[in-house]
């Protein structure tokens, strides 16, 4: 017998209690990660310029998308780390996957014509 269990607590309790911690803490950082990455992301497609003369809006829509898509960059090892671990399910790696195709896409291919 255990010091634990002549103390009277439960045998799993203090082990059953780490990874949900680990978990909600690595769902948060992902979940506020990718609200940032999805928000600029999406600010840089809906930023169309007026012309070959806006230049600003060219700049604006370029910083946006690099913001974005360095947010999805930083949140992936975080969501493929708890994913990893079993702290989280496999379905958090989608928005950190579809925000970076997105972000890298409005970079390239989507990028506004001068």
């Amino acid at each position: 017998m255990t010091a634990q269990q002549a103390a009277g607590a439960p045998r799993g309790a203090r082990a059953s209690k780490a990874p949900r911690l680990k978990g909600i803490a690595c769902a948060f950082l992902l979940a506020i990660g990718l609200l940032v990455a999805g928000a600029a992301t999406g600010i840089a497609y809906l930023s169309n310029p007026l012309g070959p003369w806006d230049h600003q809006a060219f700049d604006h829509v370029q910083l946006f998308a690099k913001i974005g898509l360095a947010f999805a960059l930083l949140t992936a090892p975080v969501a493929a780390l708890a994913v990893a671990r079993r702290w989280l399910r496999p379905w958090w790696i989608v928005p950190c996957l579809v925000i970076t195709m997105a972000a890298w896409g409005r970079l390239t291919v989507f990028f506004p014509a001068r």
